[in-house]
């Protein structure tokens, strides 16, 4: 509860272009966003699938896997998503130094650029850990921290048909911004039947602009 509260002053005293957990509700839109890949596995699958349903969405890739996927990444890109920084190796960020923590943001800054070409803006922070430096840090750098505002537990490994339930027991709404992960195959099955579902009550799922 008090991490929520933390969240929620933070998310009122900062303005969006500096920390974000949900976007404006003015459009019917939602915000998929996909940690810790690109995964051999599965990354390439949910791209078909998002591509099936002319769904864009953004993905917040660790730097040691895009040096090891970099096709993946390359990918992501081609097909109209937005792909984002998640540190290079996921370290717990309260575990290491400040100087640790801002090479793990460079260094897969650095891999996107290689790839892109262009300079990346948005960061997440593993397990979603934030403090004053951090957002500090990145607001000295342009870029923007990105939270989110509905978190579908993909990590516990539950049944597909529980998290699918959990989103209909509690409705998602327009601006949200949803976190799974694309390095298991859950998101896959879950997604499969909720971005249809989503659709078809009318929202645009669409990528995070930096």
């Amino acid at each position: 509860m008090l991490s929520k509260i933390k969240y929620l002053i933070r998310d009122k005293v900062l303005p969006d272009r500096w920390f974000l957990i949900k976007k404006s509700a003015q459009q019917p839109a939602l915000y998929l966003t996909f940690d810790d890949g690109p995964h051999p596995e599965f990354t390439g699958e949910l791209l078909e699938l998002l591509n099936a349903h002319k769904a864009k969405a953004t993905f917040f890739s660790m730097g040691i896997r895009l040096e090891r996927c970099p096709s993946l990444g390359l990918r992501i890109v081609q097909e109209g998503h937005a792909l984002a920084n998640h540190s290079y190796n996921h370290p717990r960020f309260d575990h290491i130094s400040i100087t640790e923590r801002n090479q793990q943001i460079e260094k897969t800054n650095s891999a996107i650029k290689q790839l892109t070409n262009t300079d990346c803006r948005l960061f997440r922070s593993p397990q979603g850990r934030w403090d004053s430096s951090l957002l500090g840090y990145l607001i000295r750098r342009g870029i923007t921290a990105v939270h989110w505002s509905r978190d579908s537990l993909d990590y516990k490994k539950e049944p597909t048909e529980q998290l699918i339930k959990r989103f209909n027991d509690q409705p998602v709404t327009a601006g949200d911004i949803i976190l799974f992960h694309d390095d298991n195959n859950l998101c896959i099955d879950a997604l499969a039947v909720l971005i249809p579902q989503w659709q078809a009550q009318g929202f645009e799922l669409k990528a995070l602009e930096s």
